[in-house]
């Protein structure tokens, strides 16, 4: 019974799966969840040349960073002990990491996994990171001081004056097809008596340092805050939390073109530019929204832990990396592929003068060696030999059933016994002489039920009943003739 019950629950769960509709569009699927050794994760950034992860980790009093292999999820090496926790990530020139360590900031080099602190003194403290591989760039937000810096990655020395802002910074992004940086702001002022919100997009000279424009984003309280840049339409896009929505700007003009509804109190942004996909953290519903910008919709929501904080983008293998829970959950964009066409069956040419098959059965050939049946009529006079058919003339090519074929032998041809008068024609009377043979059915009477056999076999047993009925005739002419020789007195 119990191997019943299982062979029973597995085709039905063969039955359910295979009725499970596959996707018709793009999609996403959570690869795994990675946990860091210790303690929780704070941020994550990833490296798609080297296929790597970057994970830092704090329980409060010990501090790591953890390198995985994105392809499997598997740890590289042991953790690197940290001497603060590594609030932010950022990727710079040649695969080094910065990180953010509250005051200071420290560069990692995978190549030796050697971390070398106090890379970039930092006066205040370390928010916000973004980096420009390119131009060997690294943008800093400081909350305390709320500035904007740029720093070279090769000197570690600040490109310009910091740029001061009126509150401290809530998000940073670098455009790095030109070298700019995008921070945003959100604060409150007293106007005439009335507190007023101001969300702000500022933008920062990689070159340097400077601050070249300022773009307002309206009045809602605990807007601007994440930000992320598509590089290729020169498009920002900007959270609000509070209203549930992400701005659409247009960097070139410096404008807002268009508003998109985020539900779920959106946070961190990211943007894949090889999709054109936009992420969002929803930090109230601890999941990612899926954001088509040209529908203006969200199409897909991913599941992460509660209240992620964090985004990190592979946009070669069009990955991401979740911050939440303290946990990264790795989320891959799936595309169904293309069905291939089946190929169209090319017809069989015909070849000229062979007939086309039709499909239907080919009549057996009539065998013209056999020779033809004999009679079963008896003769009721005892001693008299009995009537025999004539056996065809086989020796030549034509067929000696075809009633065409004028070597055919006739019907009404027979061997005459011994002192029998012959007769001028056969008797084909439908009564039955006392004594003799019954009929045999001709014509009609015959031909239905021979024809029922159907296919090309009806003109050949049609043939071969009309033989056996002259037969049969034949046999009851012989029988009369006999009768009445024995009959009439002898001479």
């Amino acid at each position: 019974m119990r191997t019943v019950l299982l062979t029973a629950a597995a085709a039905l769960a063969l039955t359910g799966a295979a009725a499970a509709p596959a996707p018709t569009g793009p999609h996403h699927e959570t690869l795994r969840t990675i946990t860091p050794p210790s303690g929780a994760a704070l941020d994550a950034e990833v490296d798609p040349a080297a296929d790597r992860l970057y994970v830092s980790s704090s329980d409060g009093t010990a501090h790591h960073l953890t390198v995985y292999d994105t392809a499997t999820g598997a740890a590289v090496g042991d953790p690197v002990p940290l001497p603060a926790p590594a609030t932010v990530l950022a990727l710079g020139p040649g695969g080094t990491l910065h990180l953010g360590l509250s005051t200071r900031i420290a560069v990692f080099d995978p190549a030796t996994r050697t971390l070398t602190d106090d890379r970039v003194p930092v006066s205040g403290s370390v928010t916000l990171l973004a980096a420009d591989p390119g131009q060997g760039r690294l943008y800093v937000g400081d909350q305390a001081a709320k500035s904007v810096t740029v720093y070279d990655t090769a000197t570690g020395a600040a490109v310009g004056d910091p740029v001061v802002l009126p509150f401290h910074p809530a998000g940073l992004a670098v455009d790095t097809t030109r070298h700019t940086g995008y921070a945003t702001y959100v604060g409150g002022a007293v106007e005439n008596g009335t507190v007023v919100y101001k969300n702000v997009l500022n933008a920062v000279d990689g070159a340097t340092g400077r601050l070249t424009g300022t773009i307002g984003l309206g009045t809602t309280a605990l807007g601007s805050m994440g930000v992320t840049v598509d590089p290729t339409t020169r498009t920002g896009y900007v959270a609000n939390l509070a209203a549930g929505t992400v701005s659409v700007v247009d960097l070139a003009a410096e404008r807002i073109t268009g508003t998109l509804p985020v539900p779920g109190n959106p946070k961190a942004l990211a943007y894949d530019p090889g999709t054109a996909t936009l992420y969002a953290a929803q930090t109230g519903t601890a999941s990612v929204a899926v954001v088509d910008p040209a529908k203006g919709a969200v199409t897909e929501t991913l599941p992460t832990g509660e209240r992620p904080a964090a985004l990190a983008l592979d946009p070669e293998d069009h990955t991401l990396y979740t911050v939440a829970g303290g946990a990264v959950t790795q989320t891959v964009r799936r595309t169904p592929e293309e069905p291939t066409p089946e190929p169209t069956p090319t017809p069989t040419p015909t070849k000229t003068g062979e007939p086309t098959p039709t499909g239907e059965p080919t009549a057996e050939p009539t065998d013209t060696a056999s020779p033809t049946p004999t009679s079963t009529t008896t003769a009721t006079a005892t001693g008299q030999p009995t009537p025999t058919a004539p056996t065809p003339d086989t020796t030549g090519t034509a067929d000696p059933t075809d009633p065409t074929d004028p070597t055919a032998p006739s019907e009404t041809t027979s061997a005459q016994p011994p002192g029998t008068a012959p007769d001028s024609a056969p008797d084909t009377t439908s009564g039955t002489a006392p004594g003799s043979a019954p009929e045999a059915l001709t014509g009609s009477a015959a031909g239905p039920a021979l024809a029922s056999t159907g296919g090309g076999r009806t003109l050949p047993l049609a043939l071969a009943a009309a033989s056996f009925a002259a037969l049969g005739a034949l046999a009851v002419v012989l029988a009369r003739r006999r009768q009445r020789a024995e009959e009439e007195p002898a001479p």
